[in-house]
Order: structure tokens, then sequence, then C-alpha cells
């Protein structure tokens, strides 16, 4: 009848509470993203009717709000007013810190994402006597060229870990997989390895987790920085050809810094660099169209399909054209998504050089120069 706060049906039946009122008071939620809602109204002030938005964004209990004005006749104060009225809440003014994600804007066209606070944590938490981190924390990329060839021995070991081993290495691994999928694309791939393997953890992965965190606890400051810009959304996907599974790295790009990213291993072994960069794309078409069909409904993007770019010649034909031939023909066929979404005029899959392609990024463990020019 009433969760209790911390429960796991707490937040569900908060939102079920609240997402009606937000409704009731003349909201709606963003096409593809249930959680963001909008109001464009038409406010009465003093100086004549005006044309008003707001957004917002919901994460459990914490509220987001992006308003056009802010006086005491404005949409955003009316909403502040009802909220306060109906729940217990408070106004925290000018966003600067949420769910560990700290907000700086520098200008009025600029505003920056980062984590200093939440790796600095991290790494009182890690680096301990036990964990001494001098040579760590010098490390000038966050991986080593052999992490691959570590992950597969671990998993092809025989020997079971200790309870207490599995979850020293699933603390480190889960912390960083916050940072990575938040405001730090730049361990992604490194975190994605060390993912594969959470239950088969040996001392050197567990060395390669301690250097992820040693090199961001370096960088603590790097992050996300946005700037206005007229350029529109758009995407890029690449994959590493590999003997067995192949990884798959995807992009997007928004306001001159990525939005949203992934490295993530394929399902099935490809026997063609085209068919790793098909199932690269198709998986990036996913994410392109969930995005494309929020930035159009929030008048944040034209009526222009968006731009997915590949570096592989074939991969963009077999987009385009429902080739089938001896390299092709055993593909399965949800990896052809890509091409449906070319047909329905939703995408387009333009050709982007290799040196060019920064989803390249996720997809190995790029080192030196490369590694940093990507960045």
């Amino acid at each position: 009848i009433k969760p209790i706060y911390g429960m796991a049906q707490a937040g569900r039946r908060w939102q079920r509470s609240l997402f009606p009122w937000l409704t009731d008071l003349g909201f709606r939620a963003v096409e593809g993203e249930p959680c963001v809602f909008e109001c464009e109204r038409e406010m009465s002030t003093p100086s004549g009717p005006r044309l008003e938005r707001l957004l917002l964004g919901v994460y459990v209990d914490d509220i987001a709000a992006v308003y056009s004005h802010d006086d005491e006749h404005s949409l955003y104060q009316h909403f502040v007013s009802s909220l306060s009225r109906d729940w217990q809440a408070e106004d925290e003014g000018e966003l600067s810190d949420l769910l560990g994600v700290e907000f700086n804007r520098e200008k009025d066209k600029v505003i920056s994402l980062s984590q200093p606070a939440y790796i600095t944590k991290m790494a009182e938490a890690y680096f301990t006597t036990e964990n001494p981190n001098p040579e760590l924390s010098l490390a000038r990329c966050p991986c080593d060229k052999n992490i691959e060839a570590l992950v597969a021995m671990a998993l092809g070991e025989e020997n079971q870990p200790s309870a207490a081993e599995v979850k020293a290495f699933q603390s480190i691994v889960g912390a960083l997989l916050y940072a990575a999928t938040n405001t730090r694309p730049d361990v992604a791939y490194a975190v994605g390895m060390l993912c594969r393997a959470m239950s088969r953890p040996t001392p050197e992965l567990m060395s390669a987790a301690l250097r992820v965190l040693g090199y961001l606890d370096r960088t603590k400051h790097l992050g996300l920085r946005y700037e206005a810009s007229d350029k529109e959304l758009y995407g890029m996907s690449d994959s590493d050809w590999a003997v067995k599974h192949s990884t798959t790295g995807w992009v997007f790009m928004f306001q001159q810094a990525a939005i949203s990213w992934g490295s993530k291993k394929q399902n099935s072994v490809a026997l063609s660099s085209c068919e790793a960069e098909i199932m690269a794309a198709s998986e990036a078409s996913k994410e392109a169209i969930h995005l494309d069909r929020m930035a159009k409904d929030l008048k944040m993007s034209n009526s222009e399909p968006l731009d997915l770019f590949v570096d592989n010649q074939s991969a963009i034909a077999v987009a385009y054209n429902p080739e089938l031939h001896q390299r092709t023909k055993h593909i399965e066929r949800r990896h052809y998504f890509v091409r449906e979404v070319v047909e329905a005029e939703k995408i387009r899959v333009p050709y982007v050089k290799s040196a060019d392609n920064i989803a390249d990024f996720f997809t190995k463990p790029l080192q030196g120069d490369k590694f940093f020019s990507m960045r």
C-alpha cells in the first residue's frame, strides 16, 4: 500500500503518482523518452501574453528543469509553486550537481559535465595500502594494448576465483562503469572489456581495473563540453574485426560533444570486416532512431534523415542495396536493420575516412597520439 523509501517498488509507485500529476498540469512526455516532459503555454504578463516553454528531466525524485523565462509571471514559477504546494519539494536553484555529475556554465553558450568528486571518492576507496597506485596512476592511457588477451585468458581459466575476489572486482568495475556511461567515454572501451569477465576476475584484470581508475584520477577534471552550434545531430559507427567476436563501437555527437556512446561485444562471429561493420551499423541505427525521434520532438532537429557515418565502403553498399552474394548471403536478417531504416529515409549512411571515424575510439585499445587525438 505504501512502499518504504529505498524499496525496489518505491520508485515505480512514486512515478505512478508524479507522472499523472505532471500530465494534469499540462506537461506531455517526449516521444521515445518517457522521463522527459515538455510544456508549451501562453502566459499572461503585465506587458502582454507571451509563449513560454519548460522542459523537465525526471530521475526518481530528482527533477532538472530547463525554461525560457523565470520571472514571477513565468510558467517555471507556476510549476515550482504547484510542486511545492502538492509535494514536499525544494527548489535548489541553478543546476550544479546531479547524481554525481557536476555541471559548470563557463559562459552563456558553454556547459561542461564532469565527475571529479565522484572519481576522487573512488580513488580514496580503492587505492589503499593493499592496492598501492604509483605505476598505475602514471599510465597515460586507460588500458594496455593486451587487455583483450587478459580477458580471454581469464574466461579460459579453470580455477574459480573466491567470492571475495569476485565481489571486489565487481565493485570497482561497477564504480568505473558509472563514470564511463555518464561523462567519460574515453574509458568506455576499457571498462566494457573488464565487464566481460565480471565473474572470472584475475589479479591481472584487477590491476587493469586499477589502471583505469588511476587514469581517471589523474584526469578527473576532463568531461563533456557542450557549446551551442547549428550543426545537426549525427553519429558514427565502427567495428574491430576479430578472430572471434568483434567489438561494436558507436557515438552520437550534438552541440560539439558526445551525447551517447557504446562499446559492445557482437553476439555472433563475423566472417568478414563488411559483416562486422554491418552488425555495428545496425546496432547504432537503433540508437540513431531513438535520438533523432527525441530531437525532432523537442524541436532540436530538422526533418532531414540523421547521418550515421561508416568507414567501410562495402558495408555502405550493402546498407543501400539489397545485394546477395557469397560474402553476405549468410548474414542474419536482424543485422540488415540498417538497410530497412535507410530505405525508410530515417537515416543516411555517408562515408568517413577511418582516421576521422571517432567511433574507432570504442572498438580497440588505442595508444599514444591516436588515443589523445580521438579523445
